[in-house]
């Protein structure tokens, strides 16, 4: 391993408030992703929406970001990431204040959009890491990934108490969160020069045409029916599409000029990159997906379903909080723990915690502490994969095309959160007895969900061994 001599303490702080700066940042991204799930489902008394129509809120949140990942991280490469993470966070900051001040179905429609732009905070501001303080990428992606875990829990937490009495309230949460983050977004660097590149219309458009009907399909399979006309056309247009943009963006150069590609998709001809790419959709499709019927069977009532403890929702956030603890002190583990043993060694100690989580639930549901146990261990899997994935997808591209590699990343991480929760949604509705979930039906998703930990694990496998020295400007 090659060694440097210890930076000088001006260059020491600077990387740390480069850093902190981020991790502001991102926090606006943890508080809006965890504040809309106690909030959206209790918006029907208040504002009159039934439940389809709730629904439809999270289906357009589900279709924005994965439509989004991909745009926005690529236009960091081409415009700049400074530039385009400024007017993401605007963006959000905007949509968190049009649903606070005047709360109705069309300013959430629109805000929830708004707020799906934070999904290009991380690969932009690790384009900007990378370019400007590259020895402490691995330092501060796992910051930022704590910063998220946290806050996730957090954002619950604040909307679940804030909104106990009128639901609407709980948008104020995000506020305070987006003023932060929008001065914190003028104290980071510029990064690298734009590429000023501009973006590939047809192939961008297959793709966000691609993701629309394929996420929609998948979300809205089990209320339209999986073989109805809707999802079928649906479904199978969004894949063509998307077939097709994968044939127009791995054309070849030639002699007289290169091809314009909306994502140079011959970046998965990077072992490194392919593994963690594929890793990352399966670690997507057994983890988030699961939420929902986490809080299902803690709120389920034991003497009416034979399981589950009877929590309420302030109960509920207090347990997603707690567990957003350990996601943050695991996610920072991780940069010292890949330095032990190894990149390939991570991941695959990512996989079998994720998965041991998974195992702890089925084996210790019958008591609150001993399923809470299971799903702390589960978090700590969460964290861990988070801030592994994310740091390895951009190590071994060149520095330029940081923010495309680590926004591809995010694209499989989102379509395997959108099969995986259609897969949950299709076992739950295959089980249920009288519009509930049974436990043979849980012990189904365990078993299913945690198969997708081990396969991630096994995928991991394939990942490069270590050589004697570290990825260029990498430090553990």
């Amino acid at each position: 391993m090659k060694t440097s001599t210890p930076a000088p303490p001006s260059t020491r702080t600077s990387a740390l408030g480069l850093i902190v700066a981020m991790a502001l940042v991102e926090a606006l991204s943890g508080i809006t992703q965890g504040y809309l799930n106690p909030i959206l489902p209790a918006l029907g008394p208040e504002l009159h929406l039934d439940d389809p129509t709730i629904n439809g809120l999270f289906l357009i949140s589900n279709v924005a970001f994965a439509v989004l990942t991909p745009i926005i991280s690529r236009l960091g490469d081409s415009w700049g990431c400074r530039r385009i993470l400024r007017l993401s966070t605007v963006t959000v900051a905007a949509g968190a204040v049009l649903m606070a001040v005047a709360p109705s179905l069309l300013t959430i429609s629109v805000g929830v959009v708004l707020l799906t732009c934070v999904v290009g905070f991380i690969p932009l501001m690790m384009g900007i890491l990378r370019a400007t303080r590259p020895e402490s990428t691995r330092s501060g992606v796992g910051a930022m990934i704590g910063t998220l875990m946290i806050t996730v829990g957090v954002g619950g937490l604040l909307a679940g108490i804030v909104g106990a009495e009128r639901p609407t309230l709980g948008f104020w949460v995000a506020v305070p969160f987006a003023a932060l983050a929008l001065v914190a977004s003028f104290f980071l660097p510029e990064g690298l020069p734009a590429t000023r590149e501009p973006l590939a219309l047809l192939p961008l458009a297959l793709c966000s045409l691609g993701l629309i009907g394929l996420v929609t399909a998948l979300s809205m399979g089990p209320d339209w029916g999986w073989l109805s006309a809707p999802a079928l056309v649906s479904g199978l247009l969004g894949v063509a599409l998307l077939a097709l943009w994968v044939k127009l963006d791995l054309r070849k150069s030639t002699t007289t000029a290169a091809p314009r590609r909306f994502i140079d998709l011959h970046l998965l001809a990077v072992p490194r990159v392919r593994t963690v790419t594929v890793a990352t959709f399966l670690f997507g499709f057994s983890s988030i997906s699961y939420f929902g019927s986490n809080g299902l069977f803690l709120h389920a009532d034991a003497a009416k379903a034979g399981f589950g403890f009877g929590m309420g929702p302030l109960d509920i956030a207090v347990v997603l909080a707690a567990a957003s603890a350990l996601g943050f002190l695991s996610s920072l583990a991780v940069p010292p723990l890949m330095a032990r043993i190894g990149e390939r060694g991570g991941l695959v100690c990512a996989a079998s915690v994720l998965a041991l989580g998974f195992l702890l639930m089925g084996l210790l549901h019958g008591s609150a502490a001993g399923y809470v146990a299971g799903f702390g261990v589960f978090y700590l899997g969460l964290g861990m994969y988070q801030s592994a994935t994310r740091t390895l997808s951009v190590e071994g591209v060149p520095v330029e095309e940081t923010s495309t590699a680590a926004g591809l990343n995010e694209l499989a991480l989102s379509v395997g959160i959108s099969i995986g929760a259609a897969v949950v949604r299709l076992i739950s509705a295959a089980s249920a007895v009288d519009g509930r979930i049974p436990l043979s039906g849980f012990a189904t998703l365990w078993a299913v969900l945690g198969l997708g930990a081990v396969l991630a694990g096994v995928v991991s496998l394939g990942y490069p061994r270590r050589t004697a020295t570290l990825p260029e400007g990498a430090r553990a």
